[in-house]
């Protein structure tokens, strides 16, 4: 170990390396992470990119971080409801939400999509019993 350097590339502690260490990760990430196929795969295009790996890996170890959000959210305490809770139904009281009022409108109109899809059933069954002549009758025509 007198004879080679060490390097820390973690950061951590006790976490220092050969530098022989670095030098063979750094050919893992240039040779087949960040190679690529084609013309992308040439010595000359590997010796070009080899000074960039590094920023390389510290873009993946960054955008990695930033979105995975490492135990920030499975770790945290039970929700306090209790003000949201009164706060809504304190709302819900002001507003009449939950009693009918004639003239209330809403902001948006849901449609019924099961209806809709329950109407054009029946509108293509009559044009093909029309185009037939035959009128099908099964037992599910009988349930309501």
């Amino acid at each position: 170990i007198r004879m080679n350097l060490l390097c820390n590339p973690s950061g951590h502690a006790l976490a220092f390396r050969a530098v022989d260490w670095v030098v063979e990760r750094n050919n893992l990430y240039t040779k087949v992470i960040y190679r690529g196929g084609g013309p992308n795969g040439t010595l000359e295009h590997i010796i070009k990119e080899s000074p960039l790996i590094e920023v390389y890996r510290n873009c993946h170890v960054v955008i990695k971080n930033g979105f995975h959000l490492q135990h920030q959210t499975i770790r945290h305490a039970q929700p306090e409801m209790m003000n949201t809770i009164r706060k809504l139904s304190t709302k819900i009281k002001e507003n009449y939400a939950h009693i009918k009022k004639e003239g209330r409108k809403a902001l948006w109109s849901i449609p019924d999509q099961i209806n809709e899809g329950m109407v054009l059933m029946q509108e293509q069954k009559i044009v093909s019993e029309e185009e037939t002549g035959v009128f099908d009758v099964d037992g599910d025509d009988f349930i309501d």
